[in-house]
């Protein structure tokens, strides 16, 4: 069964990994809260916010060794706090658990013969044990992944999926949970879904298409159908 939005066939979902499929997003927050708590210092989750979906939490749109250093006043050294936020975080990581819907979300891509794909700037050994530790063992038509280059353009692992997944951008919908990963999915023209979780319920997400509160909120049909209304209505 062809599954449409806008009279045209879904043939791919493409999802984000962290906070969309497991719930890594809390653990990472908390890692570096953690730290900052040694400190006696709270780290603001409104300071935090521009780290999520960005691949590093130590460069780019927020360094939270410099915004360390500059909150107690002092040096700091950098390589062992990185180490033991680094630990902290695999600790937190072993509990994070599969997020709601997406066993059932991934079973109707299947029933429908839709393909589907991780696309993510985390290493694909990271996934694939993130995935077994939560159990979840589907099979996936393409990993893409950053590996080594954390902070690669996301837009562009997107057009990679869509090469490897040979589909056109329209003929695919993407699964998000900030900000940062919605503009990437419009940068390579891909219709997206947004999914906010625990960290990023409070952002913004007008370049989204649809906006869901949980992948267990509605079913792959529902939220296509919810997708093809908001593009029925901006066409007119």
């Amino acid at each position: 069964m062809d599954v449409y939005v806008h009279r045209q066939v879904i043939a791919a979902l493409l999802f984000d990994f962290d906070g969309v499929i497991v719930d890594t997003e809390v653990p990472t927050f908390q890692s570096w809260r953690d730290i900052y708590a040694e400190y006696g210092i709270d780290l603001a989750l409104d300071d935090w916010l521009p780290a999520v979906g960005s691949g590093s939490s130590t460069s780019g749109a927020f360094d939270a060794v410099a915004h360390l250093e500059r909150l107690t006043g002092t040096p700091i050294d950098r390589d062992a706090v990185i180490a033991r936020r680094t630990q902290r975080k695999t600790e937190l990581y072993a509990r994070a658990p599969l997020l709601p819907g997406v066993r059932e979300l991934l079973a109707e891509a299947l029933e429908h013969r839709v393909k589907t794909a991780i696309v993510t700037r985390n290493s694909e050994d990271r996934v694939r044990a993130q995935c077994e530790t939560v159990g979840l063992d589907h099979p996936w038509d393409a990993l893409v992944c950053a590996n080594e280059e954390p902070t690669r353009d996301k837009a562009e692992l997107y057009r990679h999926a869509l090469g490897a997944l040979e589909v056109d951008p329209h003929e695919a919908v993407a699964f998000e949970d900030s900000p940062s990963g919605v503009r990437a999915a419009k940068r390579a023209q891909v219709l997206c879904v947004a999914v906010p979780n625990e960290i990023t319920r409070g952002a913004a997400f007008a370049e989204a298409d649809v906006v869901v509160s949980s992948l267990a909120e509605r079913s792959l049909e529902e939220i296509l159908r919810s997708l093809d209304e908001t593009l029925r209505s901006v066409s007119g």
